[in-house]
């Protein structure tokens, strides 16, 4: 795997500061004189609930403009956005706009279930150049454009001051290592199994991807063609994690099924939780919002990896009204958006030169952090045509090793061969 910086996958004037004075990518759905007349019903589907709030001022402001366009917001939980879209498409009952990442977007592409909209982006006069090259790089399959960036996010850790300071131990700083985080965990763990020092999850693009970024790994090869999950680099950079259940310094597998790792953190259970951009929202919302503070992740051996990944609004291919619902992707892509959404913490805007906005809305937190890791270390999520399927694998191997059933090496060759053999027939 390849290491993608800014040039990859975010534009390297995504932390501008201050606002886009000229003609800003969505601006024309904002110039009600063109497009006033249109009418109808969007259905929009999208799984983060948190985003809720953000969305419902998004639609306020599209039907200043709209008035006449029902926006009906169809919110999902993660683990089952994915089998109700694929249900849907079956069935011919797409949303007519939907949330689409990376791991999945050939799959609906190539299946015929998405409109390409090229010439809608060219007549609005929105420059793609305006958003992370990497991410609309990943929604063009086969010279199509299907999607525009809605957000992208990055990972890195928070931590408990109020729990560093019981401990006496120093807070983490942005230059730390993956040493420094484990003696900290040491710290910080209590015995009674009242406060642990981290949370090792199985959880790829939160966790361990990242690690095998920084260890030199892959988790699948540059062509797509191959797993990396054989190779010793990949292997270490997940041992890693595993060394953190088997010290007794993280809650159990079990345990972070039952409850995820931010929201223990959350908790006051665990002191260290390495959490995504996108749960802003979630610590925001927290008992403990005033008590914690977020670092980079620690360099393994002098590297730092991060898993940076953006989401991106598609149209069914064969919804009722498309003109609304370009309206609706084209508004959701504009300056008023991706502001609001800055301001309000929903995600990290994908729109250039409104980034900075999202970091300055909070300045009681390290937030700049997140950006620093999509500028400076970040690599792009795994996926290939097929990723559900060999994510299911990951899952199937992997868990089995984070609960301590059976060792790593066996599981990840495991892992690997069934992966190569999906990955042959895509």
């Amino acid at each position: 795997m390849k290491f993608k910086k800014a040039a990859a996958l975010l534009l390297s004037g995504i932390m501008v500061f201050g606002m886009l004075t000229e003609c800003s990518a969505g601006e024309t759905s904002e110039t009600p004189d063109e497009t006033s007349s249109l009418s109808g019903e969007v259905h929009y589907a999208f799984w983060d609930t948190i985003q809720v709030p953000w969305l419902e001022e998004c639609v306020k402001e599209f039907n200043k403009i709209y008035p006449d366009v029902e926006i009906i917001l169809e919110p999902n939980v993660w683990d089952e956005y994915w089998t109700k879209l694929e249900a849907a498409a079956t069935g011919g009952s797409l949303a007519d706009v939907f949330w689409m990442n990376g791991p999945n977007i050939a799959k609906y592409a190539l299946g015929d279930m998405l409109l390409p909209i090229d010439d809608m982006i060219a007549e609005a006069g929105i420059d793609l150049a305006d958003y992370p090259q990497g991410t609309v790089d990943q929604f063009n399959i086969d010279g199509k454009q299907y999607a525009i960036p809605k957000d992208f996010g990055t990972i890195n850790v928070w931590y408990n001051k109020s729990l560093f300071d019981e401990a006496g131990v120093e807070y983490p700083t942005d230059d730390w290592t993956w040493e420094d985080m484990v003696d900290k965990a040491e710290k910080l763990t209590k015995e009674d199994g009242s406060v642990y020092g981290i949370a090792a999850p199985y959880d790829g693009q939160t966790c361990y991807y990242n690690t095998v970024f920084a260890n030199g790994g892959e988790i699948i090869s540059d062509d797509k063609k191959s797993s990396g999950y054989d190779k010793t680099e990949t292997q270490a950079g997940i041992q890693c994690w595993i060394d953190l259940q088997t010290a007794g310094l993280s809650p159990s597998q079990a345990s972070l099924e039952e409850a995820t790792a931010d929201a223990q953190f959350l908790s006051g259970k665990v002191a260290m939780a390495w959490i995504g951009s996108w749960l802003l929202p979630n610590i925001l919302a927290s008992d403990i919002k005033d008590d914690i503070d977020c670092v980079e992740v620690p360099s393994i051996n002098g590297q730092k990896g991060n898993t940076a990944h953006g989401l991106g609004n598609c149209i069914y291919k064969n919804t009722k009204n498309p003109e609304a619902s370009w309206a609706w992707v084209e508004f959701l892509a504009g300056e008023t958006a991706n502001v609001l959404s800055a301001e309000m913490g929903a995600a990290i805007p994908a729109l250039k030169g409104t980034a900075q906005a999202w970091v300055d809305a909070y300045p009681q937190y390290n937030l700049k952090s997140y950006i620093t890791a999509a500028e400076e270390y970040s690599f792009e999520y795994p996926s290939s045509v097929n990723t559900a399927e060999w994510n299911q694998y990951e899952a199937d191997n992997l868990k089995k090793v984070y609960a301590l059933e059976t060792d790593l090496k066996t599981a990840a060759d495991n892992l690997a061969a069934q992966m190569n053999e999906v990955l042959a027939n895509e």
